[in-house]
């Protein structure tokens, strides 16, 4: 692929991704409990007040309503949206739509990011520069228009930001092979900063590192390197772990069987039993995968990607082929990637949403499943360009669609009406209390679910 050709996909596909999102994110602000808790935090952050929350919805009793969050949030999205704030835009009342942009073009990000996985593990396949170009457009769709993504965009949610990192580092793993100091810096890096974003992405850091290894054992890179890398994934984590005073935040969700018990005045959570959190977790994970089974919400990327198990499949490597088998381990290790985040997130019971935990998974896939479907395509219809079309045009009516309907209705929503009290009030909604007062509340009750 030449530099021309690639710099055109990436122009294409950033505005494949803004132009969905930048007037519904512009229109109004997107409200969620979520939401409301990083621009809170942030408004903190820019009055010099560090990272507290002035709302204590989690376990109330015992504490004050403004309180340290950092076992609460994941601090690089807040840190992040701090900046704007710090420049008048949000700083008080009901949220400044224009904050929404933030999301939108960390999510626009990633769409040709995804695409540069999915050329490299085209040009490992053996895949020519114009099969390359095929797979990455696709790849960068799929991402671009992923329904929950889309979603997560246009609010002040963290998963843009996470997904951007975990690409990052998802990019970089591919080129450790290479060697170099500066790579392996980076990896570290990036791999090290997800989890700060997101909390399931502490899967990263260890996912290099048994990649790292299994590459030095091979003779495919130096056992230095190894240690260079881990060495900077410790340091990161070091780094983070001192900054914020916690390991990981949101703990408290693997002490109850509902997150809802650990919310609101007077919470008194039971603690989970075992067949509890068995049920629990084949639960998330039957949601999961269901959610990325629907063509609405994924295309066909999780059966396509799956065809990367068969030994079979085009592009099967032979006897002595070092090359091809370690393209096609390439992408099983994308596919470990992706179960590896089902599962850290389908683990912590107490919580269930498909639409955003199955994000990265939904992302790590892409690549994989449009190089299979390309290399597939080129097995059984060599030449006939219309079954390429035909593939083209589902991937951009089913998603296109789909990211349109995630998008209609979300129009104007005037703020709710407050007063502000003097004593520190028990509200069933103290997000947008003290998003609109700036002062502090606790929760009376949990939300509905």
């Amino acid at each position: 692929m030449t530099a021309g050709t690639r710099a055109a996909l990436v122009g294409l596909l950033l505005l494949a991704a803004l132009a969905p999102r930048v007037g519904p994110a512009l229109r109004a602000y997107q409200p969620s409990n979520d939401a409301a808790e990083h621009l809170l935090i942030a408004r903190s952050l820019a009055r010099g007040e560090g990272f507290t929350l002035p709302i204590r919805v989690r376990d109330v009793d015992g504490g004050p309503a403004v309180h340290d969050a950092y076992a609460e949030r994941a601090p690089l999205y807040p840190w992040l949206l701090s900046v704007p704030v710090r420049l008048g835009v949000g700083a008080s009342g009901w949220p400044d739509p224009r904050l929404q942009l933030l999301g939108v073009g960390l999510a626009a990000l990633c769409a040709p990011l995804a695409a540069s996985v999915a050329a490299e593990l085209a040009r490992r396949r053996g895949l020519g520069a114009r099969g390359q170009v095929v797979v990455a457009a696709g790849a960068g769709l799929v991402v671009a228009w992923a329904p929950s993504l889309v979603r997560a965009s246009i609010h002040l949610w963290a998963e843009p930001l996470g997904l951007l990192l975990v690409l990052g580092a998802a990019r970089l793993d591919l080129a450790l092979d290479r060697g170099g100091r500066a790579r392996t810096a980076a990896a570290g890096l990036v791999g090290g900063l997800a989890r700060f974003a997101r909390p399931e992405a502490w899967v990263v850091a260890p996912l290099l590192l048994a990649r790292a290894v299994v590459r030095a054992r091979r003779g495919q890179t130096r056992w230095r390197e190894v240690v260079a890398l881990a060495g900077a994934l410790t340091a990161v984590n070091a780094a983070g772990v001192a900054a914020t005073g916690v390991v990981a935040p949101q703990l408290f969700l693997l002490e109850v069987r509902r997150f809802e018990d650990a919310m609101g005045a007077g919470a008194a959570p039971a603690a989970p039993g075992p067949v509890d959190v068995l049920v629990a977790v084949a639960a998330n994970v039957a949601g999961q995968v269901e959610h990325l089974l629907l063509p609405k919400n994924a295309w066909l990327v999780l059966p396509l990607a799956l065809l990367a198990l068969l030994p079979g499949r085009p592009g099967a490597a032979t006897a002595g082929d070092q090359r091809t088998a370690a393209a096609l381990a390439d992408e099983r290790w994308l596919l470990g990637w992706a179960a590896a985040f089902v599962l850290a997130t389908a683990g912590v019971w107490a919580t269930s949403d498909p639409h955003r935990f199955t994000i990265a998974p939904l992302a790590l896939l892409a690549p994989v499943a449009l190089v299979e479907a390309e290399a597939w395509r080129r097995r059984l219809w060599p030449g006939r360009r219309a079954v390429l079309s035909a593939l083209a045009a589902s991937l951009v009516l089913v998603l296109g669609h789909a990211a349109g309907r995630e998008l209609r209705g979300r129009g104007p929503k005037p703020p709710p009406e407050v007063v502000a009290l003097e004593d520190v009030p028990a509200l069933p909604d103290p997000w947008s209390y003290a998003l609109l007062t700036g002062r502090p509340a606790v929760l009376a009750r949990p939300p509905v679910r």
